[in-house]
């Protein structure tokens, strides 16, 4: 994990109660996002059997050259997920987006203080950007679609919802513990808090 550059904390900052390695983080995310994506994958399979029938014929290449797409679609996304963090940040602040090659995990690192509700929208908006909208417009235009790109869209559209499990995480904690008015920063693994 990338350390932090060595600043002193500022007076009275307060470090978020949150697990201690992005493993953990990640298991405690991945249950907040549970029930989110059940009721999206509820959702989608009443969609599917609406429109196209209960599946019955399929064979494994119709769904081989859905899933390679998407495959390569949520690899070039991941990228996009980061950037999508780091646009949606102060542009006057300083951040980086680096790999943590232990897990194969990518970040947005910043140690400059942010306000809460700017690094809230900055958190979901990858999860809206490349989940959730692209999940709706799917929904609209289900009808119009073949199989195999109903499939695409939905696989990828709940790929993106899922790859944001740390978001969500950190959502949850700047909302439960950082007050109104307060900022929020990040040195090393962990993000703090202050008035």
């Amino acid at each position: 994990m990338k350390e932090s550059s060595g600043k002193p904390l500022p007076e009275r900052s307060v470090m978020f109660k949150e697990p201690d390695s992005p493993s953990k983080a990640f298991a405690l995310g991945a249950l907040l996002a549970v029930p989110l994506m059940m009721l999206m994958l509820g959702i989608a399979i009443y969609r599917i059997i609406s429109i196209y029938g209960k599946p019955h014929g399929l064979k494994i290449g119709d769904f081989i050259i859905p899933f390679v797409i998407c495959y390569v679609l949520i690899l070039i996304s991941q990228y996009i997920h980061e950037y999508i963090h780091a646009f949606l940040l102060p542009k006057h602040i300083k951040k980086e987006i680096y790999v943590m090659l232990d897990n194969l995990m990518l970040f947005v690192y910043c140690e400059d203080c942010v306000a809460k509700i700017r690094f809230i929208i900055s958190l979901l908006g990858p999860a809206v950007i490349l989940g959730l909208i692209p999940y709706i417009v799917w929904y609209i235009i289900a009808p119009n679609l073949s199989f195999p790109l109903t499939l695409v869209m939905l696989l990828y559209s709940l790929a993106m919802m899922a790859c944001a499990v740390g978001d969500y995480l950190n959502t949850y904690n700047c909302v439960r513990q950082v007050p109104k008015n307060g900022n929020v920063f990040n040195r090393g693994f962990h993000s703090y808090w202050i008035r």
